[in-house]
């Protein structure tokens, strides 16, 4: 059962209204954030390309603070398989790239065109085997303490006992997916893959980062900058004009890869 037009919308807001763009972008949160994450993004990449930006806010944040903090890939897959109508690519950033990845797989298997790019940003490559302990298990003393330990809590959020209350159920939550992921193999996607990642990450280093090259059949850029694994803040403005270089690019040569991969998928699927 897919979920209704009003489930739909909740998940995904538009800041700045594009009707007749060319292309969407959704763009899916780090860990404990929400839609605000991206403010900013859709004029800035207006300066660049044509697109409306679609940010995603998952329930308990945010408008949604009163619901319960959840990471469900197949409701996320149903909110955006409702707008479709056009050419689209997925950022995300961190867990939110695990997100993207999974939302584009699920697509696949339903069928629904492909996107032209899909830009993950932050995080190892799904494949690879899993180093951190499960940190959705620790008190939450030590899961503050790891949360900030990558950058993750501004100092007078751990300094304020009511915002740390406010923060951590959507954290362990978002902490809670990534602790219970399986990364189950399928054929590589058919999508121009752009992987970001900070030279300084400790969760998702360079060589992580450029592992994602074996999940497409298509065109693949790694791009690493300075900083640590919130790096995507400190250079928003050169991130930006990539993705949008990377989209532009998409939507002029993203020929000829849907029939191949098809194949592959379902003889895959047999």
């Amino acid at each position: 059962m897919t979920i209704s037009d009003a489930a739909a919308d909740r998940w995904l807001t538009c800041p700045v209204p594009r009707r007749a763009a060319r292309a969407r972008l959704f763009c899916l949160p780090h860990a404990g954030a929400g839609a605000s994450a991206y403010d900013g993004w859709p004029d800035m990449l207006a300066e660049h390309t044509d697109v409306e930006v679609l940010p995603v806010r998952p329930p308990g944040r945010e408008s949604r603070l009163a619901e319960r903090p959840r990471l469900d890939s197949s409701e996320l897959t149903d909110a955006i398989e409702r707008r479709l109508d056009r050419p689209y690519a997925l950022f995300g950033h961190s867990v939110g790239a695990r997100l993207a990845f999974e939302v584009v797989r699920e697509l696949r298997r339903r069928g629904r065109p492909r996107p032209v790019l899909l830009c993950v940003s932050g995080c190892p490559a799904p494949q690879l085997p899993v180093e951190s302990p499960e940190d959705s298990s620790l008190c939450d003393d030590a899961f503050l303490e790891r949360v900030a330990g990558i950058g993750g809590m501004p100092a007078h959020v751990l300094a304020d006992p009511e915002l740390r209350e406010l923060v951590l159920p959507a954290l362990r939550a978002d902490f809670d997916y990534v602790d219970s992921y399986r990364y189950e193999p399928e054929p590589p996607l058919p999508v121009l893959l752009h992987a970001f990642g900070g030279d300084d990450d400790p969760e998702a280093g360079p060589g992580k980062v450029q592992a994602w090259r074996s999940q497409s059949i298509g065109p693949f850029r790694c791009t690493i900058l300075r900083g640590d694994h919130f790096f995507v803040t400190e250079h928003r403005d050169e991130v930006i004009r990539q993705v949008a270089g990377s989209l532009e690019g998409a939507l002029e040569t993203s020929l000829g890869l849907a029939s191949e991969a098809g194949s592959a998928f379902e003889a895959h699927r047999a």
